[in-house]
């Protein structure tokens, strides 16, 4: 018997760096509603492991920029579940370019699953004050296929919600639900 979110989440939610354990278990119930999930998600932590078992049996493939979290949690879930990637516009670039949709740089890496092939997509990196989440949120929104979900946490920053309104709601995603620091849209059909 699969164990519940409840109970794959608990001990781990509202740990520093970590959604709640209502923001997890809100994330969980909608990828466990939908089949065969294919589940992309931006950084790998602490919550790596039960992400695996939420969507047990069902791809999930985590993309990272730091090579010592890498290594950490490919120790725990394995090599093949995660690959490198490397942000290189900073969201002060983004600004400069006043927030345009359109350049928006992509996050590079080899092979990039950004395909329109993914049921879901969970973007919690890179880590705030760094990058930003501009380049992780776009390529979320080119691996998803129509009707897909992304959601994106750390909302109540200003950075979250200025990626949400420009990068989302301005390219016709559906807000959902918004679980206290989570948003959860949904892709244009």
């Amino acid at each position: 018997m699969a164990r519940s979110p409840e109970e794959i989440f608990t001990g781990i939610g509202g740990q520093p760096n970590s959604c709640s354990l209502n923001e997890y278990c809100s994330w969980a119930r909608h990828l466990r509603s939908i089949a065969s999930c294919r589940f992309l998600v931006f950084g790998v932590g602490r919550d790596s492991v039960a992400w695996r078992e939420v969507n047990l049996g069902n791809p999930t493939l985590f993309l990272e920029n730091n090579k010592d979290w890498i290594s950490k949690i490919a120790a725990e879930i394995g090599q093949e579940h995660i690959r490198s990637v490397r942000y290189e516009q900073s969201y002060e670039d983004w600004e400069k370019v006043s927030f345009s949709a359109d350049r928006v740089v992509s996050p590079a890496m080899d092979n990039p699953p950004f395909d329109g092939s993914w049921d879901c997509a969970f973007v919690d990196a890179p880590w705030g004050p760094t990058f930003g989440r501009h380049q992780s949120t776009h390529a979320a929104t080119l691996a998803v296929k129509p009707g897909g979900l992304i959601a994106i946490h750390d909302c109540e920053r200003e950075r979250e919600q200025t990626v949400c309104r420009v990068l989302l709601e301005g390219r016709g995603y559906n807000l959902l639900e918004e679980v206290e620091r989570l948003r959860i849209y949904q892709a244009p059909r």
